[in-house]
Formats: structure tokens, C-alpha cells, sequence
């Protein structure tokens, strides 16, 4: 499917990269965001792991949104240090 033609349709090549582009963009965007973390002092750190914990717990949520948020609050402890990163395998 192309903006061009929306009526046509995408062959599962087409769709499976597609998914990858989308993947590879939004791992840019997390890695950003966890980055921006080292503007925000500890206390602002703090309050944002929170509220990514109490997302991760929000029963709205489905298990996977849930399971994501969980990393990400996991990510920007490891990156300040708050927990061990885990060894290298």
C-alpha cells in the first residue's frame, strides 16, 4: 500500500518490511528518550521511573504494553546506574 494508491494492497514482503522499518524507528525513539534522561536530575529521574512503573501495573493496559513499559523504566535505571545491567551472554 502506498500513499499514492491507497486502494492497492501490500504483499506480505512488503508488510514484513514495513514492520521492520517501523521497529528500527522506534527503537531510535526509545534509545532518544532514555538518552534524555541524563538532562533530568535524579529526582525527575526518580518520578519518571515511577510513572513508568505505575503504567506498567495499569490493569487498562494490555500485557504487552504493560511488559514495555517495564523495560523502559528498566532502561533508564540501567542507565543511571539505579540497577545492575545485565551480563553480557
Amino acid at each position: 500500500m502506498t500513499t499514492e494508491k491507497p486502494e492497492e494492497a501490500m504483499t506480505f514482503g512488503e508488510l514484513l518490511a514495513f514492520i521492520a522499518e517501523q521497529q528500527r524507528r522506534l527503537t531510535v525513539l526509545e534509545n532518544a528518550f532514555a538518552s534524555l534522561t541524563f538532562c533530568l536530575d535524579d529526582r525527575a529521574n526518580q518520578l519518571l521511573v515511577h510513572n513508568l512503573t505505575l503504567e506498567a501495573q495499569n490493569q487498562n493496559h494490555d500485557a504487552q504494553l504493560q511488559q514495555h513499559f517495564t523495560r523502559l523504566a528498566e532502561e533508564i535505571q540501567k542507565r543511571h546506574g539505579l540497577i545492575p545491567a545485565a551480563p553480557a551472554e
